[in-house]
């Protein structure tokens, strides 16, 4: 066990830095005459990315339970805006985020949960937390619910600020090795930059919902496939090691 753990630790470390930026390859600066509008949409967008997400069913993981997963999402970008803020000024239509996701099972089914982001090339960092309550633990017969309050924020940009704040209810149901889930919620966002432009802050809130299936591929490995609808949406794929 501690062996296969390692190994897998080592292949998502590995994964995670090896993966090329897709935010233009730099880091993220606000230029000279940068726009609220475009202000706004920035925020909004890293914000999609910022916000924690699990990427997992709502079933409570026990007392002994334990999740160490990579993930990789992918989220939607509106690259007028973020050509102005890569020093190359040449955006993608979509940012890819590695994720180390790390989850422990506590007693009276509550389970607690961390995330961490260094994209590379970029310097963009995002590190996030979440608490969650199983509300029904679910059976043969009763799906699982539970509810999670979540929060995210964005480091290492200088010119930029954002932080977010969440509350899901999700719900899901084991069938084999299948369990497909989904959740609703919301998501409130706090954007502010630290540079002498004249921009005002920008504070709004989204509703986020999710469909997602978990596939147990062996004892304990699994892989999720996860969507993201807000206004901005987004797709993460997650291999974890779940026991």
């Amino acid at each position: 066990m501690i062996k296969r753990t390692s190994t897998f630790l080592l292949l998502a470390f590995l994964l995670v830095v090896s993966l090329p930026s897709r935010a233009g390859d730099s880091d993220i600066a606000l230029p000279t005459g940068f726009g609220q509008p475009a202000f706004n949409t920035l925020v909004e967008e890293l914000g999609t990315a910022v916000a924690y997400n699990a990427v997992a069913p709502a079933e409570s993981m026990g007392v002994t339970g334990f999740d160490l997963g990579v993930v990789i999402g992918s989220v939607e970008l509106d690259s007028r805006v973020w050509d102005q803020v890569v020093s190359d000024g040449s955006a993608p239509s979509s940012l890819l985020i590695p994720k180390l996701i790390v989850r422990k099972g506590l007693p009276f089914g509550v389970d607690i949960g961390v995330n961490y982001t260094a994209i590379p090339d970029s310097n963009v960092k995002i590190m996030g937390a979440e608490v969650r309550k199983a509300l029904v633990e679910g059976s043969t017969v009763l799906p699982a619910v539970s509810l999670s309050l979540h929060t995210s924020s964005l480091n290492g940009v200088d010119d930029l600020d954002v932080k977010t704040y969440g509350v899901d209810v999700g719900i899901s149901k084991g069938f084999a090795n299948l369990t497909p889930y989904a959740s609703v919620g919301q998501v409130w966002l706090e954007g502010s930059e630290n540079t002498l432009l004249p921009l005002q802050r920008y504070d709004d809130s989204m509703t986020r919902s999710n469909v997602g299936l978990k596939i147990g591929l062996m004892p304990i490995m699994s892989l999720t496939l996860q969507a993201d609808f807000a206004r901005v949406n987004s797709y993460n794929v997650k291999l974890s090691l779940d026991f």
